[in-house]
């Protein structure tokens, strides 16, 4: 099958499973088959943060567990663990992550690693995909299918960390490379330590969490064998992608982001300028899966949800923090990237992407940017078979391309 008509033949494929899977969580309550309800994480003791982590190193296990990933409570042919591990905050303050780790049917070769960070957007761990890979309701499971049909091993990190700080850069970043460096330390994956190569993968929210660790890798956890990162979807400019949300389909997200943002850095002073109604959107919102808060605030303005109308992306110290957590302010990778954009993106402008990859080019990374018919959902799905033949020739050792 040649090249063009196999990437079209996995797009359809793809969007087939998405299908699929959404239908069946429409019908299908929590839990696997053989198994039962799948706890919350908040009622799960093994989420619970220990008492003190002095002393203990980054990525340094400290639970694990044999689970079973499903949907619509049949189990699925992967071994799949979750392990929880040391990671740090905004702030560098040592806390627990969870990360879920699926093993391939086959390998081929060498083992690979790819990190898979999917899009929580969200301030609650009924969102975070350890929880929805067991409970049947994760909708980027077809893409880590598609991963893991490729004989890799899987890293899922819930990397927004214990308190959900959701748009931050720091904690999304250190989570995701902590995750990879618990996967390394998990006798039961089966890898070889920091020599395994390793790629990330994110989407959207998962693009921000991916571009983050792509960005702390050199500074944070230089001794990983990142061989490249796939970033599709990426807001690249934060305030630009709230301006663009705020009173449209995607409002809900400026909401649930400068919560998020809030969380790590309570001096953007987000929750003195809410007025009663917003303190109320904010305690609802809390609770809220994407989906969830998207259909409830859609078409709302974050004016109507402070006092005296002020617009938080005018603040001063609101901007600052939405710079500090835009894409390029983390620091400078060292691998080489792949981008993937909707032309038609209507939430992430692609001007943005195109000026951050200008930066990366002038640095001497080598950087291709592709541009996807569709819009910022579709592409989520049809621009995702491009992203793993990518990965792919970086396992096989071929050099990376280059668009700059």
């Amino acid at each position: 099958m040649a090249k063009g008509t196999a990437v079209i033949f996995r797009r359809i494929l793809t969007g087939a499973l998405i299908v699929a899977v959404w239908a069946v969580m429409v019908v299908a309550p929590a839990g696997t088959a053989s198994a039962g309800p799948v706890l919350d994480p908040r009622n799960d003791p093994f989420y619970a943060q220990p008492t003190s982590l002095a002393g203990h190193a980054r990525g340094q296990i400290l639970n694990s567990r044999a689970v079973e990933v499903a949907v619509a409570g049949v189990e699925l042919p992967y071994a799949a663990y979750q392990i929880k591990y040391v990671s740090t905050d905004s702030t560098g303050r040592p806390q627990a992550d969870v990360a879920t780790l699926l093993k391939p049917l086959s390998t081929k070769g060498s083992p690979k690693l790819v990190s898979f960070q999917p899009a929580i957007d969200s301030l609650s761990s009924r969102c975070d995909a350890s929880y929805q890979l067991r409970a049947g309701t994760s909708v980027e499971l077809p893409q880590i299918a598609d991963l893991l049909n490729q004989g890799w091993t899987v890293a899922v990190p819930d990397y927004l960390g214990p308190d959900h700080q959701w748009g931050a850069g720091q904690v999304e970043g250190h989570g995701t490379l902590d995750g990879i460096r618990a996967a390394e330390n998990f006798a039961s994956a089966g890898l070889d330590g920091p020599a395994t190569p390793v790629a990330l993968a994110g989407y959207s929210g998962g693009a921000h969490g991916t571009e983050s660790a792509y960005e702390l890798a050199p500074t944070y956890a230089s001794e990983l064998n990142i061989v490249g990162a796939t970033i599709g979807g990426l807001g690249a400019d934060m305030r630009d992608v709230l301006r663009r949300a705020n009173g449209g389909v995607f409002s809900g997200i400026v909401f649930a982001s400068l919560f998020g943002l809030n969380r790590a850095y309570p001096k953007m002073g987000i929750d003195e300028m809410l007025n009663a109604k917003g303190k109320q959107l904010q305690n609802n919102i809390s609770g809220m899966c994407v989906l969830e808060y998207m259909a409830a605030y859609a078409f709302r303005s974050v004016q109507s949800y402070t006092i005296n109308g002020i617009d938080p992306l005018t603040v001063p110290a609101v901007g600052t923090v939405l710079a500090k957590n835009s894409a390029g302010a983390l620091g400078t990778p060292r691998a080489p990237s792949y981008y993937y954009h909707a032309s038609a993106d209507e939430l992430a402008a692609p001007a943005k992407v195109r000026k951050l990859v200008a930066r990366y080019c002038a640095r001497g990374l080598r950087v291709e940017m592709v541009t996807e018919p569709g819009d910022h959902f579709t592409v989520a799905f049809t621009g995702f078979p491009g992203a793993v033949d990518w990965i792919a020739a970086r396992f096989a050792g071929t050099p990376a391309p280059s668009t700059c």
